[in-house]
């Protein structure tokens, strides 16, 4: 990403959305009792220059810091728990500006690969700079997830006969069904048995009133929700991943935080998968054509 004249160029909307995902990552990091303490978070908000605030009013903005919080406390979890159980590399699809190749305390050394938006991950390393991670090797791959990500991928270094932790945190959403598909069953292809995924969906568009003035300000900026499988259990499985769903209020460092948004969630049908963890489980599925 150019700068002009010492002003940041203006990132797309869907660029933009990590800016606004980073400032609730900030916030959250000085809350009394955090779920997640992100130090990088301010360094990329105060980078990003100024920006409009979060689209939706003020629930949708608190029902979205919170959540923001919970998941990215979950697959923290999920991801050094994936490492601990023999995964030797981590591939963050729409990595973002999350930090975890830095912020996390991997317990052994792994390779975080960081696949994004080109515009994105220049900006990302501008503030990065030369720094570099005190446990993990990190490897930036700027690639679209719609085009040939694994081959950027597999050049970048990445070994698919390697046990790998995927993660696909607010990313699948902005895909078309057919380009969602295709992603997953390509990580399906480049990952051996004993690896595991994460991955966050949503069952319902239209249910949660609070967030149609988010979504429809996204959809004008052309970052539209389009992906949201009815029973994402049973279509991860077909894809070759076996899932697992938690209940947010069975988290202890969720259920406070999502207990006054639970009775909208059951309401619109959207408790059944927002939070998935999984494992690579049966034959290989066809891999999309190239």
């Amino acid at each position: 990403m150019s700068r002009t004249g010492g002003e940041p160029t203006p990132l797309p909307t869907v660029c933009r959305t990590a800016v606004w995902t980073a400032r609730m990552r900030a916030d959250e990091s000085r809350a009394p009792s955090p779920c997640v303490v992100d130090p990088w978070a301010a360094e990329f908000v105060a980078a990003a220059g100024p920006q409009d605030p979060p689209p939706g009013g003020p629930e949708a903005r608190s029902f979205l810091h919170d959540g923001v919080a919970v998941r990215s406390r979950y697959f923290d979890d999920y991801l050094l728990e994936a490492v601990r159980g023999g995964c030797t590399q981590v591939v963050l699809l729409g990595a973002g500006l999350d930090a975890r190749a830095f912020r996390l305390p991997w317990p052994r050394p792994v390779d975080v690969f960081e696949v994004d938006l080109p515009d994105l991950l220049d900006f990302k390393n501008q503030v990065v700079g030369d720094r570099a991670p005190a446990a993990a090797r990190r490897v930036t791959v700027a690639a679209d997830l719609r085009d040939d990500w694994a081959g950027a991928l597999t050049a970048a270094g990445f070994d698919p006969a390697r046990r790998t932790a995927w993660l696909c945190e607010g990313t699948l959403v902005y895909l078309e069904p057919e380009q969602a598909d295709a992603v997953v069953r390509t990580m399906a292809a480049h990952s051996p048995p004993g690896s595991d995924v994460g991955a966050e969906t949503m069952t319902s568009q239209d249910g949660l009133g609070c967030l149609r003035s988010c979504r429809d300000t996204l959809s004008s900026g052309g970052a539209s929700w389009r992906w949201a499988p009815r029973d994402p259990a049973s279509w991860w499985a077909e894809r070759g991943w076996r899932m697992t769903a938690p209940d947010p209020a069975s988290l202890p460092y969720a259920a406070e935080r999502m207990a006054p948004y639970l009775p909208m969630l059951r309401q619109a049908g959207d408790t059944g998968g927002w939070l998935l963890t999984g494992t690579r489980s049966g034959p290989t599925p066809a891999a999309p054509p190239a």
